[in-house]
């Protein structure tokens, strides 16, 4: 199994728009990807939902709103840019765009990263009946689910949508390979409002025996999961030490 880099698992190329769904990781993810991309593409980074506003060194240019964006746009290669709609002060969240907003910026990047999902840091979740906000112009979803929760008895503590999770895994009482793999298979899962090519990421594999397990799930969840109904490729790795792997 060899290491690869972030942007070859997902098979990423110019005009990609992915969206990024899930729970545990998705904002790390985004900007891992974001400034490992940006060697060959000038990319964009925003969200249709909500996420906290980045730290400079996490991009090269900033719009908290789409006005001054207009304003004061520049055209430029190999960099990360971040758009809202608007910023939350209060929260000092980022508010996210719709449709129109995006049908109205994305031509002038090269590769689109979209936050799509919320899950307030939580482990796991539950999808509500607007979740996750997928942008129509989505070419690929990413969605994640951390390795460590296998073997967890199931708790509010670490589930963000407890009763939306209750009601997806048949009101599972342990996380083990079955209820990952109703996770990706359920119509109000993980894959709920996808579109383009889908992805599976299970996150923070960062060491052996967390390799050994995900290698396991993968398996089953190629035997068991993937066509029914969702075709979906697997990967999986460590966004804390830099190492990624396909199945």
């Amino acid at each position: 199994m060899h290491i690869k880099k972030l942007e070859n698992i997902f098979n990423i190329k110019k005009g990609d728009i992915i969206s990024i769904v899930g729970s545990g990781g998705k904002t790390s993810l985004l900007f891992m990807l974001a400034n490992s991309l940006k060697k060959n593409y000038n990319v964009l980074v925003t969200t249709s939902t909500k996420i906290y506003k980045p730290n400079y060194n996490d991009c090269d240019y900033l719009y908290t709103d789409l006005k001054s964006y207009f304003k004061n746009k520049l055209f430029v290669n190999n960099a990360v840019t971040v758009i809202s709609k608007s910023i939350n002060k209060d929260s000092n969240k980022l508010i996210g765009i719709d449709n129109n907003d995006l049908n109205n910026i994305y031509k002038d990047f090269d590769v689109v990263l979209i936050e799509s999902d919320g899950s307030k840091k939580m482990s796991l979740k539950g999808w509500k009946s607007y979740e996750p906000c997928i942008l129509n112009k989505t070419n690929k979803t990413i969605g994640i689910i951390p390795i460590d929760n296998l073997d967890k008895k199931v708790n509010r503590d670490f589930i963000y949508g407890y009763e939306e999770f209750m009601k997806l895994t048949d009101n599972a009482d342990y996380i083990n390979f079955e209820i990952i793999g109703r996770i990706c298979s359920k119509a109000s899962g993980i894959f709920k409002n996808s579109m383009g090519e889908l992805y599976l990421y299970l996150n923070k594999v960062d060491t052996e025996e967390d390799k050994i397990k995900a290698m396991n799930l993968s398996d089953y969840l190629e035997k068991n999961v993937i066509g029914y109904p969702y075709n979906f490729k697997i990967c999986y790795g460590s966004i804390k030490k830099g190492n990624y792997y396909e199945n």
